[in-house]
């Protein structure tokens, strides 16, 4: 995995599983890019426990390539029962799927 810093996805908030997580900005991008584990911590808990969220590719869908990666986070976007994570990164955009937690 490559760790990189996407400032501009650190403090947006997410919903899941019954908790709001107030992302990093930290992502740790898989060796193929066709995953993503973004840093995070619960805010609406005192404890403010941390946790990695997993975000993965549908598919044959396209992946960022790990060794160019650069800051492209655009957006949150919720789409029916999912959550996805945006990239853009011209002239692709990806979309990586919130697949599940992993507390610390």
């Amino acid at each position: 995995m490559v760790e990189t810093e996407w400032p501009e996805l650190g403090g947006t908030e997410v919903q899941y599983g019954d908790h709001t997580w107030e992302l990093t900005g930290t992502v740790d991008v898989g060796n193929t890019g066709d995953a993503l584990a973004v840093e995070a911590k619960q805010v609406n808990d005192v404890r403010q426990r941390r946790a990695t969220l997993r975000f993965g590719l549908e598919g044959d869908s396209h992946s960022l390539n790990p060794g160019d990666l650069g800051t492209h986070f655009d957006r949150l976007e919720r789409a029916r029962n999912a959550q996805y994570l945006v990239v853009k990164k011209e002239p692709r955009t990806y979309r990586y799927e919130l697949r599940g937690i992993e507390y610390e």
